[in-house]
């Protein structure tokens, strides 16, 4: 040991220096500070790296639990159909945890799923614009894009999809039924309307039977004015087969029967039968046995002319086979159509009331106001028993 102010040799407990005096304490607290500092600087670096460790620990497991929490939030709007604010989620979650492979999974299926409604959304402008085939596409489309995807979220598109495709459907049911004349031309939208469980298809399929009917009716009445009864039976047995046991259809088989048997047989028959008769009363019977009681118009929600009406029997014997001819005016009284509905039921006795209803369809369709139509029956026809 050195004195460090004169640099002679001194004792290694000496507190004054023996050459020049001075003191040597502060020397050795310095040196004993320095050595006990570094005794305990090992202790001091440690603990500072441990509370940066566990710093840095505890940030990245406060990052972690939040990136989870995003996740989790955004799976329960995914299953709750909010898909724009599960994607946000999804994005923020990966923004914390960069390598998160399930939030990148789902974020790639929430991205399909937006691709989905976005076009479920252009489906429904077409179906709007009236561009079925379109719309039934892009249903198709987005269809195909959830069918490699399975969980809730694929389920509540699904149900979606299938939601959008009956709405399309059932819109173009009712556009396909405008129009149409004929029953060929009914039969295949009746089919599809069939195909279709839910209610609205199902009173559509109603409201086509019900035109079927109809036009059945009119087509058979169209023949038996020729005496084609045997097209007219045809053309009633179709309907039939749509609309089985549908009374004004097994009426009007049972009247084109008659009419047929009536003409085949021979008119002398007829007659031999009407003398026996007392004059006046066969007179009134042949003449004067059907009495009009009632006749009213309506336009249905199809802008379509209802007509519907009732008669009773003045007759002293049965009467059968009651058919009405009626002519339909315009504003200015000019006929406009002509036909004849039958009576139901086929047959009245004395007293009996009866009653009758057909639509016009194609009266509507360039007239704005159809209340200025009349309806007026010309005439009856029956037979007597």
């Amino acid at each position: 040991m050195y004195c460090p102010h004169c640099g002679k040799k001194r004792g290694e407990n000496e507190q004054f220096c023996f050459s020049c005096g001075k003191e040597l304490i502060t020397e050795t607290r310095s040196t004993r500070s320095l050595s006990v500092l570094w005794r305990w600087l090992p202790v001091i670096m440690f603990l500072l790296l441990a509370s940066s460790l566990s710093g840095y620990y505890f940030y990245e497991e406060s990052v972690t639990k939040s990136a989870i929490r995003s996740f989790e939030k955004g799976e329960e709007l995914a299953k709750n159909g909010d898909f724009k604010a599960a994607q946000k989620e999804f994005k923020d979650a990966q923004q914390k945890r960069p390598r998160f492979p399930a939030a990148e999974t789902n974020r790639a299926i929430i991205d399909n799923a937006l691709n989905v409604e976005h076009s479920l959304a252009q489906a429904e402008q077409e179906r709007q614009q009236d561009h079925y085939s379109e719309a039934l596409e892009l249903i198709r489309q987005a269809e195909h894009t959830t069918s490699t995807y399975k969980g809730e979220v694929s389920s509540h598109l699904q149900e979606e999809i299938a939601s959008v495709r009956t709405t399309v459907m059932v819109a173009q049911l009712k556009y396909d039924m405008k129009g149409k004349k004929s029953i060929d031309e009914l039969k295949p939208v009746l089919t599809r309307a069939e195909t279709l469980q839910v209610d609205e298809a199902q009173e559509i399929a109603s409201e086509i039977r019900s035109q079927l009917i109809d036009f059945t009716i009119n087509e058979a009445n169209q023949y038996l004015e020729e005496n084609h009864f045997t097209e007219a039976l045809t053309a009633v047995e179709e309907g039939l087969e749509i609309n089985k046991d549908h009374e004004k259809l097994s009426n009007l088989k049972t009247v084109i029967e008659k009419r047929r048997s009536a003409f085949e047989e021979e008119q002398q028959k007829r007659i031999e039968h009407a003398m026996v008769v007392a004059a006046k009363e066969e007179e009134m019977n042949r003449t004067s046995a059907i009495e009009l009681t009632d006749l009213k118009t309506e336009i249905t929600d199809y802008n379509e002319l209802k007509v519907t009406g009732q008669v009773t029997s003045k007759a002293t014997v049965p009467v059968n086979s009651i058919g009405a001819s009626y002519k339909v005016l315009d504003g200015d009284g000019k006929e406009f159509d002509q036909g004849e509905v039958y009576i139901n039921p086929d047959k009245l006795f004395p007293d009996d009331t009866g009653k009758f209803d057909f639509v016009l369809y194609d009266i509507g369709e360039d007239v704005e106001n159809l209340n200025q139509f009349t309806v007026e029956i010309d005439h009856f026809t029956w037979y007597l028993d």
